[in-house]
Formats: C-alpha cells, sequence, structure tokens
C-alpha cells in the first residue's frame, strides 16, 4: 500500500504538502475584508489573523526540520497533517477575532512543518539529478497553487460564507493525514545519527558552513526580487496606472505560469543531466539583465505595461529555474541535517521577502512604479554576489 517515491503520485503528493502554507493564504485572503463585521472585530484584527499565520510558518519550519532530523520525517509529518486539520475546524468554528487568529498561528506553524519535511524527503529520497528534478516538479505543484486558489476561494466566500474555506482546508488536511498513513514509508536512514536540537551543535554546525549560507542568502536574495513584484504590482497596476483588477489578475496569471514553467524546465533539464551551476549562473544572469532593464523603464517614465509585462514573465520563469537548483545545493550540504537545512533556507527566504515587501510599501508613495522596479533589480543583481562566493 506505500506509494513509491518515485512514482508521479509520491511527487503529487510532496507538492500538496509543500503547498498547504500557500494554499491556506491564498484560498483565506478573500474573505479578510468580511472578517470585522462577521465576528464583531476590527480590521487590524482581521490583518493579524494573517500575520499570526505567517509567524507560524517560520516557526513551524524551524521546529518541523530539526524534529524531523532527530524523530524521523513520518511522525513529524504526521503530527503537522493531524495539528493542521483540527486547526481548520477551529478556523471554521471561530466566534471571535482573538479565537480565529490563534487558531491561525497553530495553522500556520503546522503548515509549516509538513513544507519543510516534504523537501527534506527529497533530499533523503534522491540524490544528484534525480532529487534536483523532483525537487523542480514539487515545486512546479506549490507554485501552481497561486493561479487558482484565490479564485477558489472568492467562490466559496460568496456562496456558501467565509466558513466554508477553512473548512475546506481542514478537509484537505484530513484527507492528507490519511493518504499519509496509510502510504508514506519513513524517508530517513535510520543509520543517520539523531540531530541535536535547536540551538544545539547540529544548527551551529549548519551556520558554520560557509558556502551552505552563501547559497542560502543568495536563494533567498533572488526570492525577495520576486515577493517585492508581488508586495507591490495590486497598487501600481491598479492605483497607479489606472487598470482594472480583471488586467491585474491575468498579469498574476500570466507570472504564476512563468514561475511553474521555470520549476517545470528545471526538472526536464535536470532529468537530462544538465549541470547545476550552468542553469543557475544563466538563470541569475538573465534575472538581473531583466530586473535592470526593467528598472530602466520605470525610470524613463515610457508606457510600461507592453515592455514591463514580458519582463516579469522572464523573471519569474528564471526564479522557478533558480528556487529548486540552488536550494538543492544548498541542502545537498547537510544532507544529515536536511530537515533543520531546509528550514534555514525556507525562513531565509521569508526575511528577505517580508523585508524586501515592507521597503516596496514605504517607497510607493515617493516612487511610483519604481517602488517596485528598483528593489527588484537592486535584490536581482545582489543575489550574484553570494552565489560567486559560494562557488570560490
Amino acid at each position: 500500500m506505500r506509494i513509491a517515491p518515485k512514482s508521479r503520485g509520491f511527487t503529487v503528493l510532496l507538492g500538496l504538502f509543500a503547498a498547504l502554507p500557500a494554499l491556506s493564504i491564498d484560498l483565506s485572503a478573500p474573505t479578510l475584508p468580511l472578517l470585522p463585521d462577521a465576528l464583531g472585530t476590527s480590521r487590524a484584527v482581521a490583518g493579524l489573523t494573517l500575520s499570526l499565520f505567517m509567524v507560524g510558518f517560520a516557526a513551524g519550519q524551524i521546529g518541523g526540520g530539526t524534529l524531523s532530523d532527530g524523530q524521523g520525517r513520518r511522525p513529524a509529518l504526521l503530527g503537522g497533517l493531524a495539528g493542521f486539520t483540527i486547526a481548520g475546524v477551529a478556523c471554521a468554528m471561530s466566534l471571535s477575532g482573538g479565537a480565529l487568529a490563534i487558531s491561525r498561528l497553530i495553522q500556520g506553524f503546522c503548515a509549516g512543518v509538513c513544507s519543510v519535511v516534504s523537501f527534506a524527503m527529497v533530499q533523503d529520497l534522491f540524490d544528484g539529478n534525480a532529487a534536483r528534478a523532483k525537487r523542480s516538479y514539487v515545486t512546479t505543484i506549490f507554485t501552481a497553487v497561486p493561479i487558482l486558489a484565490p479564485a477558489l476561494g472568492s467562490v466559496l466566500t460568496d456562496r456558501f460564507g467565509w466558513r466554508s474555506v477553512h473548512g475546506l482546508l481542514a478537509v484537505a488536511g484530513a484527507l492528507l493525514l490519511v493518504i499519509t498513513w496509510i502510504g508514506v514509508a519513513e524517508s530517513r536512514s535510520p543509520d543517520l545519527m539523531p540531530v541535536p536540537p535547536i540551538g544545539g551543535g547540529g544548527t551551529v554546525r549548519i551556520w558554520k558552513d560557509s558556502p551552505f549560507v552563501c547559497l542560502s542568502v543568495a536563494n533567498a536574495l533572488s526570492y525577495g526580487c520576486i515577493f517585492a513584484y508581488i508586495a507591490g504590482s495590486p497598487v501600481v497596476i491598479i492605483a497607479q496606472m489606472g487598470l482594472s483588477s480583471a488586467v491585474f489578475a491575468a498579469v498574476f496569471a500570466l507570472t504564476a505560469i512563468a514561475l511553474a514553467a521555470g520549476a517545470w524546465t528545471s526538472g526536464r533539464l535536470s532529468r537530462r543531466g544538465i549541470e547545476t551551476t550552468l542553469l543557475v549562473n544563466v538563470s541569475l544572469l538573465v534575472a538581473a539583465g531583466a530586473a535592470l532593464a526593467m528598472a530602466a523603464v520605470a525610470l524613463s517614465g515610457m508606457a510600461a505595461g507592453p515592455i514591463v509585462v514580458p519582463l516579469l514573465m522572464v523573471i519569474l520563469f528564471t526564479r522557478g529555474l533558480i528556487a529548486p537548483n540552488m536550494q538543492h545545493l544548498a541542502i545537498e550540504r547537510q544532507r544529515a541535517r536536511a530537515g533543520a537545512a531546509s528550514a534555514a533556507v525556507g525562513v531565509s527566504q521569508l526575511m528577505s521577502g517580508a523585508i524586501a515587501s515592507a521597503a516596496v510599501a514605504v517607497l510607493l508613495p515617493v516612487l511610483g512604479a519604481g517602488a517596485v522596479a528598483y528593489p527588484m533589480a537592486l535584490l536581482a543583481t545582489a543575489a550574484l554576489i553570494p552565489w560567486r562566493w559560494s562557488r570560490r
């Protein structure tokens, strides 16, 4: 009854584990404006439900990664899915803004556990090009979630109310829990020594690995470039460029498709044995060139739409190539601590994304479209520096 690790079904399952955080965020996004009236709370508390989810997500990666290194992937994954399911039920039944916020914090923690274990399992079960390909296909699945999830969340909210969104998340968690219980075996080799807990020697040794740190920083800067676009594009496209929300949705869908297409292409190239370093080198250079070109367009004041959208698609496509390959290079160096290493890579991405989005928010009133283009150019170019250091 076990699902074969090399099967497509196992790849889809890993992708769904990794997609739980994005699914939880994107499905529930349309419910946020309704929460103040529905629960008799303030807009600040409604916004806090998303912020606390993100806090839980970061903590869940750290805790889940380290726990799975010491106790095994399967117990951590089962616990994360059980907690995610229970938290989804609690969210759906919440009667106050505070109760919903706490439930979302727990839900984010459990989603973080599932996500980080998913990527650690790839490193447990596969080597070399096979690991790169599997990671790329997992990335393809979870990057496709933003294409459909917001629309599904809007339909559920309009027809069945905001609680139905959290009910669906609870059902999804329960189904994944049953499938995992029946079909997923332990992936961590019993020959590996248990890893010390957080703050112990395992964590210290990871951060003393200079190439690992350089790769993590380069990956985080590349991710921050994408998050600057995500954070600022609604304001630029709708409020400043005067285009409709339908146009924004179309642009966002195109860039999400480009990201997923890049990850899928990475999987195909990895299976053909294309060298990891070559893929990352070319992708980083192309991304930096496209981001600099977009900054030049913003600086010149030209009609941006027809020029910027293709450049955005190039940047997102190259990110789809960069992410699985650079993450593979980093985590492969810490194979015995793949959980903690995956957590370090994931949390560094979140920190970069948070800083990038804050910078865009501060710069938007001053620079307009440049508030998105300039940070993207800076981050995409800066990612080349730690990448070069890692190769030395």
